[in-house]
């Protein structure tokens, strides 16, 4: 159970991390792609515009050249005009479809008119072409100015579409992060707490509170391991009781039989303190006994107040019952007793 609820969250966030990096590599694709093509065609429609400015200023040099020469580079100016229809810029419906129009219209006039001014070669031939001239500038001038201004369109549409998934990918990634941070701490709640509670019932133990019980409300690993702690600690104090009843019953039958010998015995010192005839020195030795007596009397009746059984080092290797820290109150502070050194008595 506990195994399956960590594999579960850390495939959950193994597959958010793995899904969300595939996303945002797909996203920078698609715009990297844009990119790219913005730029294709920033190369595409400004070299075409050029390309027309230089054929058409290299017929307006060439105008009194050879005819072959002339042929060459009126076709050479057709042929950039004509390349500049491919894109859908110059389509019906695109933007710069006017301004393309007249520049194919203002191409035969341009030509004919330097042709006209190299066959007549009159002032006015010559002013007719330098007009078309200006003509085919200007039509290739606006030409180039909505070309320009649908390349920074588009590469401007292009960067803010950059920015925006640049953004958005820092925004996800933090509140990944974040959700990560999370799970991992609930993860780590979910396995510290009982840890927590089962070594802190391992501490009660081991100070034999055997009353002491583990609260672990989890159907798992955790919750069998706290009902096995519960059952052993319940196992021990029922073993620790029985050891008690066992040495009060011991007490009882003791303390009875030492009754009836201490009162035989108290028979026979009254009787030796007659016989002594007020000798303080026999005296003294029979208040000895008598105060043997009692505390061999009071070590028994000790036995009937015993709570657990509590050993401590009497000798190396030999242990023996404190009777102090057994019949004392598991609520009160009792002292460590100090081993003893000597043997046996």
């Amino acid at each position: 159970m506990l195994r399956r609820r960590l594999l579960t969250r850390v495939g959950f966030l193994i597959a958010a991390f793995v899904f969300g990096a595939a996303g945002a590599v797909w996203a920078l694709q698609l715009v990297l792609r844009d990119i790219d093509r913005a730029n294709e065609d920033a190369a595409f429609l400004i070299d075409g515009v050029q390309s027309v400015d230089t054929a058409a200023n290299a017929v307006q040099a060439a105008a009194f050249s050879t005819a072959q020469d002339r042929a060459m580079l009126a076709e050479s100016l057709r042929a950039s005009i004509e390349r500049l229809s491919a894109h859908p810029l110059t389509e019906p419906n695109g933007a710069a479809h006017g301004q393309y129009q007249r520049t194919v219209e203002t191409l035969p006039r341009y030509l004919s008119a330097w042709e006209d001014a190299r066959f007549r070669g009159t002032t006015a031939s010559v002013e007719a072409a330098y007009a078309s001239s200006l003509d085919m500038q200007v039509c290739i001038q606006e030409l180039g100015r909505t070309f320009r201004e649908h390349v920074g369109a588009e590469q401007a549409r292009a960067g803010r579409a950059f920015r925006t998934i640049v953004v958005t990918l820092t925004i996800a990634a933090l509140v990944m992060v974040n959700v990560a941070v999370l799970v991992l701490l609930r993860t780590s709640q979910m396995v510290l707490r009982p840890v927590s509670a089962l070594v802190e019932g391992s501490r009660e133990l081991a100070a034999e509170h055997f009353d002491h019980r583990v609260s672990v409300e989890l159907r798992d690993e955790f919750g069998e391991l706290a009902h096995a702690y519960n059952y052993l600690a319940e196992q021990l104090g029922t073993s620790e009781e029985r050891k008690a009843e066992a040495l009060r019953q011991l007490a009882v039958t003791l303390n009875h039989n030492l009754n009836n010998a201490m009162a035989i015995i108290e028979l026979q010192l009254g009787l030796l303190d007659r016989q002594a005839g007020g000798n303080p020195a026999q005296a003294s030795r029979l208040m000895e006994i008598r105060t043997s007596l009692s505390q061999m009397s009071q070590t028994v009746a000790s036995l009937k107040n015993i709570r657990r059984v509590v050993l401590t080092d009497y000798a190396p290797g030999q242990k023996m019952v404190d009777l102090e820290r057994s019949v004392a109150d598991d609520t009160a502070p009792v002292p460590m007793p100090q081993p003893l050194n000597s043997g046996p008595a």
